[in-house]
């Protein structure tokens, strides 16, 4: 049976009316931005310098929608037509959000700032920056346009660094564990459909009314049709569709622990938002990872013991493995528990895995570092093994201070990203 619901006179206009209000997620805004972009041209035939969009009272001009998606199409980063209109909407909504808020801070960039970076984006295609902005009026993109685009980027620079920067720690920890296979272990992502609904009092009885019929779909189709009829957002027109792979860590705890294991078509929520109700629900979901069994590289100390799997030697690897705490402690304990060992009996050992023979590459897939195996036999000894390390190798390899800037840098990126769709929760986004 398919969601259908009979609903108030004017209800889904005034859903519409709220979209502007939502704290949506980026796919979301995006398809808002496409949605204004795409507008009938008698709506964006007006003067260029009329507004287009405003952001807390603040506009974006066609103009400027014009001007960036022109910029865009010239570094590269537009798809042409109306989805690059819908790139140039989204990231002036952003930047006048990252201006907003530098002015609430009180925090300006310097021209000398602005030129720098102008010259340094400029750099990065190999031009100086007279070349680029000759390049750009060639393309009928104004400079100023070019200067807004690296203002805004400055200011959100320097917020997100005094904001968040000194509370950022990383540790030796981190950088041993990006360094290693289980930073680039399979990533789940899902494919999900949303439905919003306004918290505002005044829908408080027809979304109570909708609620428990919405937690009752089960199928694809049913979810798609009720995002039709009654979702605020922007997605509704496409059956509530995200059209993109998302990780699970970019989603809330509740959903991601929920579509981790959850079957296809589950549908979860209400889940409170700022100002809205939300429905998700999971349409496919996969792991990825795609790393060279030539770039696995593994560090792995190895001590043969003469005999074989004796009960004497069993007894010797349940002690060895009893008294190790990590791979710089194996030499010495294996000593101390068999005192004939001739020195250098314990060997260090860093191979790829096309490197290892394929009985001692089994062993090692099945340990997790500093895990201790005693299951082979090879030449008449009992191979006790212990795993150091499994990284991801590189040419030339990253060393440990640009892995902890790199960490520090995405830590920044997360933190900034989140305070961006807060500003975006509080702000009012509307056309004329």
């Amino acid at each position: 049976m398919r969601f259908m619901l009979t609903l108030p006179t004017g209800f889904l206009s005034a859903l519409r009316r709220r979209l502007g209000k939502l704290p949506l997620s980026p796919a979301p805004v995006a398809a808002l931005a496409l949605a204004l972009a795409l507008a009938p041209t008698g709506l964006r035939a007006q003067s260029p310098f009329s507004a287009a969009l405003y952001v807390n009272d603040s506009p974006i001009t066609h103009y400027e929608v014009d001007q960036r998606t022109r910029f865009l199409e010239f570094i590269g980063a537009g798809a042409g037509g109306g989805e690059s209109r819908a790139a140039a909407l989204e990231r002036l909504i952003e930047d006048r959000l990252q201006r907003q808020e530098a002015r609430r801070v009180g925090l300006r960039a310097s021209n000398d700032d602005i030129r720098d970076g102008m010259a340094e984006f400029a750099s990065r295609g190999d031009l100086t920056l007279e070349e680029m902005i000759q390049r750009l009026g060639e393309a009928g993109v104004d400079a100023d346009t070019f200067r807004d685009f690296v203002h805004a980027g400055i200011l959100w620079r320097d917020i997100v660094n005094a904001r968040y920067g000194p509370e950022i720690r990383i540790t030796e920890a981190q950088v041993d564990h990006a360094l290693s296979l289980a930073a680039v272990r399979p990533v789940t992502e899902v494919l999900i459909s949303e439905i919003f609904l306004p918290a505002d009092p005044q829908f408080a009885d027809i979304v109570n009314q909708l609620i428990p019929q919405l937690q009752e779909i089960r199928t694809l189709e049913d979810f798609a049709e009720a995002a039709r009829q009654v979702s605020a957002a922007p997605t509704n027109v496409q059956g509530g569709r995200v059209d993109r792979w998302i990780p699970l860590g970019e989603l809330p705890d509740e959903l991601a622990a929920s579509f981790d294991s959850a079957p296809v078509g589950r549908v979860i929520g209400p889940l409170d938002f700022p100002g809205a109700f939300a429905f998700f629900q999971l349409r496919a979901r996969r792991d990825t990872r795609d790393v060279p069994a030539g770039q696995i590289e593994y560090e792995y100390r190895r001590l043969g013991l003469p005999g074989g799997p004796s009960e004497a030697n069993q007894t010797r690897a349940a002690q060895i493995r009893a008294g190790v705490d990590g791979c710089a402690d194996l030499g010495v304990v294996a000593q101390r528990v068999v005192p004939a060992l001739p020195e250098g009996a314990v060997s260090t050992i860093t191979r790829t895995r096309p490197e290892i023979d394929a009985a001692t590459a089994a062993e090692l897939g099945r340990l997790n570092p500093n895990g201790v195996s005693s299951n082979l036999v090879q030449a008449g000894e009992m191979v006790i093994l212990m795993l150091c390390s499994r990284r991801v190798v590189s040419d030339p390899p990253p060393t440990r201070d640009q892995v902890r800037d790199a960490l520090f840098n995405q830590a920044l990126e997360g933190r900034a990203e989140t305070r961006l769709q807060q500003l975006r929760a509080e702000a009012e986004i509307r056309r004329p």
